[in-house]
């Protein structure tokens, strides 16, 4: 794939077939102290961007890009940046789902109250986890500095197994132990909670509870909050037992919508949108 500036307009080729061609008012670059300057975005967009510039679409890429040449200068300069950083290389092979190296998190803004029901709100969250750490937050919800609501996996007491389990706060009301999840196969997850009870469900083994802490998620879901994946940020020692990142691949659906972590509200640039790292058996 090719972009090339003529005299009048910008030319787009594929394997050096023009398939584009684009009519331009005015010159791509201007004059700045002698040189001549642009800007050039890789990949997608800046977020601030007036709306005549694109369709109303998602225009951020999500793939690979191998055989730079920018400006005729080959790779150099993309080679130092991209070198750098470890979620930029290309991975071998890939599959869906997406990959949070244990780094950071996504984060969403999301309408949990049910007026289809005469439950106040809905929680229900499914989820397609492959890990590769034992210990990190899969999902939280946030309130100001607390954390009314987390679902985890945490190390096992048995070498070959882990527990995922759902904490209220500061204090864990639902756990399933499941084999070595750190395996190359996929684990189906499952978190339903109302205000009267709560559902864990992990492959084909469930846990309920009508815990007496509920009132605290409750009290929370009252008010306003925050849906992290991946992580929780920075809040009081002792806020929730878990706080370390999730590191492995996760596929999300909350009340039946899947999250596209394109669409969050802000997600830390080492996650892997849409592309999960194979395990080659």
């Amino acid at each position: 794939i090719s972009v090339e500036e003529l005299e009048h307009s910008i030319s787009v080729k594929i394997a050096k077939e023009a398939v584009m061609s684009i009519n331009s008012p005015g010159t791509l670059f201007k004059q700045s102290q002698g040189f001549l300057e642009t800007k050039v975005y890789i990949a997608g967009l800046p977020r601030k961007v007036g709306n005549s510039l694109v369709k109303q679409i998602n225009p951020r890429l999500d793939g690979c890009i191998r055989a730079w040449n920018l400006m005729n200068q080959g790779h150099s300069g993309v080679k130092e940046v991209i070198q750098e950083k470890q979620s930029k290389h290309c991975l071998v092979a890939v599959g869906r789902g997406s990959f949070y190296p244990g780094t950071g998190m996504a984060v969403f803004q999301i309408n949990y109250n049910n007026p289809d029901s005469a439950e106040d709100w809905l929680i229900n969250v499914t989820m397609t986890i492959r890990p590769s750490t034992d210990t990190g937050v899969m999902f939280a919800l946030v309130s100001n500095e607390t954390v009314p609501l987390a679902l985890s996996i945490v190390d096992s007491n048995s070498s070959d197994s882990q527990k995922i389990i759902v904490t209220l706060g500061k204090n864990s009301v639902a756990h399933l132990e499941s084999k070595k999840l750190c395996t190359p196969r996929k684990v189906q997850v499952g978190l339903l909670v109302t205000k009267q009870q709560l559902e864990l469900s992990v492959d084909s083994q469930t846990d309920r509870s009508n815990s007496e802490h509920l009132s605290i998620l409750h009290q929370a879901m009252m008010g306003s909050v925050v849906t992290y994946l991946g992580g929780v940020p920075g809040v009081p020692l002792g806020a929730t037992p878990v706080t370390a990142f999730y590191n492995g691949c996760m596929e999300v659906k909350v009340n039946n919508r899947q999250l596209d972590l394109d669409e969050a509200i802000s997600k830390h640039n080492d996650i892997r949108s849409h592309s999960c790292p194979l395990i080659m058996q």
